[in-house]
């Protein structure tokens, strides 16, 4: 869940690249710079250690970055790294897709399973997630083996239980009530 400080920084990154007519650029950008993030344990650490010095992570961001993203985007990480900041910065660039995304009519709804599902199912759920959203939804399907049955799905900061669990949880309850 992305935290009100992220959102606030997306914003403001958001709002620059609005502004300099950027946005497809930053959001290259950010998808590159959070693939890097993922993938990479020494990145991941280096940006949320208190450890190393601010003007150093500077200077490494520059080796690094400053040649192969926009410069918003490089000045946006420095901004982060002068803040104190640079912790959030994969919450931050991932807040900025979603914003993107949002404003583009796109939505990336999370939709967990027990089991795989048919190609069919899953163009029935897209046109019904479509259809509850009123947006373009391009879901990501997750199987959680955990699940006895059923679905949960994550819409932004929304969760729709459907498993069985949330069901007989539910019925437990009611049975508690009527006692």
């Amino acid at each position: 869940m992305v935290s009100k400080v992220e959102k606030r920084y997306s914003l403001a990154l958001y709002e620059a690249a609005e502004k300099s007519g950027m946005i497809g650029k930053v959001a290259l950008d950010c998808q590159g710079l959070l693939n890097l993030i993922d993938n990479n344990e020494e990145l991941r650490l280096f940006f949320k250690s208190p450890i190393i010095r601010s003007d150093t992570k500077i200077n490494i961001l520059k080796t690094l970055f400053s040649d192969k993203i926009s410069q918003l985007t490089y000045n946006f990480l420095v901004f982060l790294v002068k803040k104190g900041r640079e912790g959030i910065t994969a919450g931050v660039l991932g807040s900025f897709l979603d914003r993107k995304d949002t404003s583009e009519g796109l939505l990336k709804p999370v939709f967990i399973t027990a089991v795989e599902l048919g190609d069919d199912i899953k163009t029935d759920i897209k046109s019904k997630l479509d259809e509850y959203t009123n947006l373009n939804c391009v879901p990501e399907y997750i199987i959680d083996k955990k699940l006895i049955g059923g679905f949960t799905v994550q819409i932004n900061d929304t969760i729709l239980d459907g498993s069985v669990k949330r069901q007989l949880e539910m019925l437990k309850i009611k049975f508690k009530s009527k006692l």
